[in-house]
């Protein structure tokens, strides 16, 4: 603001941001619209909600990858969903563990995780889906619910903190 002259306000919605731009629609107030997930994007995205971006600054920065093909949005960031465990009760889980294993038998009753519905789990089944297709995807999940060592619930701390407390052995959690 001090360098550019441009008045920013800053809002923050945990829950209803593609309603509120909606209804306000072409009168929102709102230039930019940051979010935490790309599941949150898509949602933008599906409902009309953003506009094309047109900059020689984000092309030339922002890797194609991580840019909309239509210049409807882009990437600034990047997070994985990795997974947290307990060294002493599972040991150190290998370079080669990945998201299939938490499918396995050997963790019954050991897997403790956030709702399926929350944005970072949908993101993951939609790229699971995306790489293994929907059988195989279903097929996994279907595996790591019976691995479940309880209901799903909390955040990601309250995963990492229910592993401390002994109530789970292996969860899922934002980088």
């Amino acid at each position: 603001t001090k360098e550019t002259g441009i008045k920013v306000n800053v809002k923050f919605a945990k829950e209803g941001l593609a309603e509120k731009l909606a209804q306000e629609g072409e009168y929102s107030p709102a230039d930019v619209v940051l979010t935490t997930d790309i599941s949150r994007l898509a949602e933008l995205t599906n409902k009309g909600l953003v506009q094309k971006v047109d900059s020689k600054i984000i092309e030339e920065n922002v890797p194609a990858q991580y840019q909309d093909k239509e210049n409807e949005w882009f990437a600034l960031t990047l997070r994985t969903r990795s997974v947290y465990s307990s060294r002493d009760r599972v040991g150190k889980l290998g370079a080669d563990f990945n998201y299939a294993d938490l499918a396995k038998p050997e963790y019954k009753g050991k897997i403790c995780t956030r709702s399926g519905k929350h944005p970072y789990n949908v993101s993951l089944v939609s790229s699971m889906i995306a790489h293994y297709g929907e059988a195989e995807t279903k097929e996994w999940l279907e595996g790591v619910k019976a691995n479940l060592a309880r209901k799903p619930q909390g955040n990601d701390r309250a995963q990492v903190k229910a592993i401390k407390e002994g109530l789970c052995d292996v969860s899922l959690g934002n980088s």
